[in-house]
């Protein structure tokens, strides 16, 4: 018989409470994240685990329609101490209770967990899936916070360490920006850059919306690096608990800045005769506002897995990019399905034949 007891948390202070005294932490688990996707109309529950009187765990979980029918997912989460597995179950029985109640075909959820055969053993024993294909990114490059500013800029890359010194010489000033009017400016130049490059974007609220709400509360800022009065490249990062994310970022296609040749036998230099794309001293700027808050780490957001980092892979530009920060990278557990019923078998067979079409239209077939 289980110590736990399970009931949903509607004060934004206890939750807020608990979720930033957990480590590791996560803003996809917090408050305002919820508050974030109630405002496109998507139903979440915010239920806590409890030792007697003190929270122990917590689970957002956003109520998500797919062609096969409704799930409930749960981004970065529960947070939750897993060496005591009854906590997380308890969690785990209110989230069925939940998608019972409202027919969902499957639970997914979406660990802060390391990825290691121990852990994936966790989820395989209570009757979870390993998702086909991965929601939130599943290797991360982490640079560490915990040193001096010059001891970071010491173990990067010489050429990243060159440019960071290197733009504000040429003019490149960073601006730091909450209004809505650079927010929208933002995700103009995101969709230019999505056309240039061939990736997916969001639509232009679900950017103006996450802005609104997390920077109303200070944990997500707009990082602006301009050239006179022209824009150059942009950045939305979030702050919160023990990290600093970048989360999404757009570049002007004429943002190529002239620099000195790159030698040819220097492999690590990104800079070349044509130039530069600006976006190092940005970066610098946000890692030490990271820092200045307290943050542990920041969070790069995706790279490529190092089996697969070379030239041909088309992560392999922004993951040198990252990787010249220094840093190390962190793999997370994919995400984990837990079926409700049959109808969940045929939505993961349509994912993996989506998946086989995007390879086939990228013409990239390794992970």
């Amino acid at each position: 018989m289980s110590n736990y007891s399970v009931k949903e948390i509607n004060n934004k202070s206890v939750w807020e409470g608990f979720s930033l005294r957990s480590s590791p932490n996560t803003f996809l688990q917090s408050w305002n994240w919820g508050e974030f996707n109630k405002s496109f109309g998507r139903k979440i529950w915010r239920p806590g685990v409890y030792s007697g009187e003190k929270l122990v765990g917590i689970a957002l979980a956003i109520k998500y329609t797919s062609r096969f029918g409704d799930y409930l997912y749960c981004p970065r989460g529960p947070i939750v101490d897993w060496k005591d597995q009854d906590r997380f179950k308890s969690l785990l029985d209110e989230l069925k209770q939940i998608a019972t109640k409202e027919k969902c075909i499957f639970i997914k959820i979406d660990p802060l967990l390391e990825d290691t055969p121990q852990n994936r053993k966790i989820f395989s024993r209570l009757g979870f899936n390993s998702a086909v294909t991965f929601v939130q990114v599943e290797d991360a490059w982490l640079l560490p916070l915990e040193k001096s500013e010059d001891e970071i800029l010491s173990q990067m890359r010489k050429t990243t360490r060159y440019l960071i010194r290197h733009e504000p010489q040429q003019g490149i000033k960073i601006e730091v920006s909450t209004r809505t009017q650079d927010a929208n400016k933002f995700v103009d130049l995101l969709y230019l850059t999505a056309t240039r490059k061939g990736f997916a974007s969001h639509p232009k609220e679900y950017y103006l919306k996450q802005f609104e709400i997390l920077s109303k509360d200070d944990q997500q800022k707009l990082y602006i690096a301009k050239k006179g009065n022209q824009i150059l490249s942009m950045a939305l990062i979030v702050f919160y608990g023990e990290m600093g994310y970048y989360l999404h970022a757009a570049s002007n296609p004429e943002n190529k800045q002239p620099t000195r040749p790159a030698r040819p036998y220097d492999s690590r230099s990104v800079s070349g005769v044509a130039g530069w794309s600006v976006g190092y001293s940005l970066q610098w700027e946000a890692i030490k506002e990271a820092k200045r808050r307290g943050a542990k780490y920041y969070n790069f957001w995706g790279v490529v897995k190092d089996k697969n980092f070379h030239h041909s892979h088309p992560w392999y530009g922004f993951s040198l990019f990252k990787r010249g920060f220094g840093g190390f990278k962190y793999s997370y557990i994919r995400a984990q399905d837990y079926p409700m019923n049959s109808k969940y078998y045929a939505y993961r067979a349509a994912e993996r034949l989506r998946r086989l079409f995007d390879r086939l239209r990228s013409g990239y077939w390794q992970d």
